[in-house]
């Protein structure tokens, strides 16, 4: 019963931590053609800042500019750092959720910035298709009345995927 006890648990565990686990755009060992995508990231005052990521390539959660920012301490103060995640995915066609956000440095914060009015966010799934050795950007506005959020050629500056718009 014991040992059948801690295989169950070492079971629980390893799929606990396989949920947990991040799913990887391009697969360890390929060899095949690549393109760049980045987040944006607009760092605001400290307590607020704006984020324009991709979230899900196919439908799988990837590492994002969201989970990668936060508040952190330094001494007696804490502060919001964004940080702007690069990656590399398959130069294949593809959907992507794109999300583009107002964070905070914590809830408080960002329940306030709803109640006035003054944080925004943006979001839907778009076709897109990556040339191979293309480098991308996550790009939006996140302001009142009208939110939007596409991808764009960062050589050319021009849309590459349809822009997702809230009003």
């Amino acid at each position: 019963m014991n040992r059948t006890l801690k295989i169950t648990g070492g079971l629980f565990v390893a799929l606990v931590l396989q949920g947990c686990a991040m799913y990887q755009p391009v697969p360890e060992g390929y060899t095949g053609a690549v393109a760049e995508v980045a987040d944006s990231v607009r760092p605001g005052d400290g307590m607020k800042s704006e984020i324009f990521a991709i979230t899900e390539l196919d439908g799988r959660e990837i590492h994002s500019s969201f989970r990668a920012s936060g508040p952190e301490r330094s001494g007696w103060r804490t502060s919001l750092t964004t940080r702007a995640v690069s990656r590399l995915v398959l130069a294949a066609p593809q959907k992507v959720k794109l999300v583009g956000s107002h964070i905070h440095i914590d809830n408080m914060r960002a329940i306030v910035g709803d109640i006035r009015g003054t944080s925004f966010s943006v979001s839907g799934v778009v076709d897109f298709k990556p040339e191979p050795g293309g480098k991308y950007l996550v790009k939006g506005v996140l302001q009142k009345g009208v939110s939007s959020i596409w991808i764009e050629d960062r050589a050319t500056g021009l849309p590459v995927t349809q822009k997702i718009v809230e009003k």
